[in-house]
């Protein structure tokens, strides 16, 4: 999950919303207004001018912005009043004590469609609130119980289907650690090299700091990178194909050694080229450690180091 906290995005850390001990579950909002797609750097501002119109409603007197929390269209999760705090948008004091509220950046016009970027974070969202805020099984949409278009007709059909993560799930980015059976916050953050209170807040995570296996932890900026095993040279054969040569293409494109290609830039893919080979051989020359040889074929030295 890329989770937002309320000081990241410019609100004060804590909310002084009532508190809710468990809701029922969740109901998914939408902006109900046009809403045009935009860079993620200015979604943050986005969330801050909500805040700002909510507090400025004399009529609904708001003490905070009005959703538990909100998802941009990039997927990320800003915190907006969180779990354990009684909503504002559902409708009416019985129904903000009810479920908690969930905002897509999604517009009745402009923006109209979630991407699968939103319906991945829109789903941490649910997740989040299930496992830190006693959230119940229940979903919904806005209009369950009151009279509104929200979340509008797209996005409730999904609402509908039971909030399913969109097709298949998507593997793994270079950003994200899949936690294991026996793993461990701390045990992870030292694997990773870094601090674990920094883990835990950029996935959202509170004490007492519940991780499952299966669970993908965003990994911070910064942070060592976990290496994949070395899968023998017999991966890295001129004009033969292994899917550790992705993974191999990955980390020369992350590290810009990209020299030699066949005229469209280097594009990674599952073959070993003799532009990889000539890639590789970059690298080595950089390194004290493999210049002595730089072949262009990677050993498991080459490979630690490239990817690491």
């Amino acid at each position: 999950m890329k989770f937002v906290e309320r000081e990241d995005w410019g609100a004060p850390a804590s909310s002084p919303a009532a508190y809710l001990g468990s809701a029922r579950g969740v109901k998914f909002h939408y902006l109900g207004t046009e809403y045009t797609s935009r860079s993620h750097s200015l979604c943050d501002d986005y969330v801050r001018s909500i805040r700002a119109s909510h507090l400025a409603n004399v009529q609904e007197n708001y003490v905070d912005i009005a959703y538990t929390a909100l998802v941009c269209e990039h997927g990320s999760v800003f915190e907006g009043r969180g779990s354990h705090k009684r909503p504002g948008a559902n409708g009416n004091a019985d129904l903000n004590s009810r479920d908690y509220a969930v905002c897509a950046l999604l517009g009745s016009k402009g923006l109209t469609t979630p991407p699968d970027a939103m319906l991945h974070g829109l789903r941490d969202a649910l997740e989040w609130l299930r496992r830190d805020g006693n959230a119940g099984t229940w979903i919904g949409g806005h209009r369950d119980g009151y009279a509104t278009e929200c979340p509008g007709d797209k996005l409730y059909a999904w609402v509908q289907r039971g909030a399913p993560r969109p097709g298949s799930a998507p593997a793994p980015a270079d950003d994200v650690y899949v936690v294991k059976a026996g793993d461990y916050l701390s045990v992870i953050a030292r694997r990773l090299d870094v601090p674990w209170k920094e883990l835990a807040k950029v996935n959202g995570l509170r004490a007492p700091y519940t991780i499952y296996p299966g669970q993908e932890l965003t990994i911070p900026d910064g942070a060592a990178r976990p290496v994949p095993p070395f899968p023998g040279t017999g991966a890295f054969v001129i004009g033969r194909s292994h899917s550790a040569v992705v993974t191999l293409d990955e980390g020369l494109i992350r590290g810009g050694w990209t020299r030699h290609h066949d005229g469209n830039g280097y594009q990674k893919g599952p073959v070993f080229t003799e532009y990889t080979r000539r890639n590789v051989a970059d690298f080595q020359r950089s390194r004290a450690e493999l210049r002595g040889d730089p072949d262009g074929y990677p050993g498991p030295l080459t490979w630690r180091l490239l990817l690491s």
